[in-house]
């Protein structure tokens, strides 16, 4: 079940199948503090969001957040240079020409920094998202309630899909009182009784589902459906179903 009106909420569209209620990053009271500190005192944000990072990177939701605290930081540590120079230029310490030399130089150090953990949050988020559609797609379109099943069509481990699950049920994304079970999900099984069977009777061939692949190219997760190929979202290598 998904559910809706969740404040500062972020929707994105794929596969006609859209994502309401997930925020655009997961943020704590403490994030929002590393994020001060990063503009105020940028040394000590560095560490407190490093510390985050080591602490909560293997939780697939806390990624894109983790890599978005990181960006903030070297950011804000940017502003704090720029205004100490600054200050320096208007009360006649620094030259201008100097003063922009020198902000150039720390542009390079933060911002280009600032600007790959932007894009690693970009793509975490984007990862997320897709990684929730298939969660919704294989447990509300097709009633797998199987942990094992999920971890094996996702292509995430056990664990990630369970902590996966709580996340998604503490948004309201997923309802909150579907239960899973371990292990994985067993094909039914197709018999025959009486005399009446015939040779042109064969069991049904089990439903094939979308799949989680890892791209051969760059390592990323692109979700392909069954009997069909795609191109890698961020480096366009073809990607097959198998």
């Amino acid at each position: 079940m998904i559910r809706t009106g969740f404040q500062g909420q972020f929707t994105e569209q794929r596969g006609g199948q859209p994502v309401s209620g997930l925020p655009k990053f997961d943020r704590t009271g403490f994030d929002y503090i590393i994020i001060a500190l990063g503009y105020l005192f940028m040394p000590v944000g560095l560490v407190l969001a490093l510390l985050r990072l080591l602490g909560s990177h293997y939780k697939n939701y806390r990624k894109a957040s983790n890599y978005n605290l990181l960006f903030h930081v070297f950011i804000g540590g940017f502003i704090e240079i720029g205004v100490l120079f600054a200050a320096d230029w208007i009360n006649g310490k620094n030259s201008l020409g100097i003063t922009i030399i020198i902000l150039v130089m720390f542009g390079l150090m933060f911002l280009l920094p600032a600007y790959l953990f932007g894009n690693l949050a970009a793509k975490g988020r984007y990862r997320f998202t897709q990684l929730t559609n298939l969660y919704l797609e294989l447990i509300d379109s097709l009633g797998i309630s199987f942990i094992g099943t999920l971890s094996e069509r996702t292509g995430q481990s056990e664990g990630d899909v369970r902590r996966d699950i709580l996340y998604l049920k503490d948004r309201g994304i997923l309802d909150p009182y579907l239960i899973f079970s371990e292990g994985a999900q067993m094909e039914p099984v197709h018999t025959s009784s009486g005399f009446g069977h015939t040779p042109s009777q064969s069991p049904s061939t089990p439903q094939q589902l979308p799949k989680s692949i890892h791209c051969s190219g760059c390592g990323a997760q692109n979700t392909v459906s069954p009997g069909q190929s795609k191109s890698c979202d961020y480096c366009g290598t073809a990607i097959a179903y198998s």
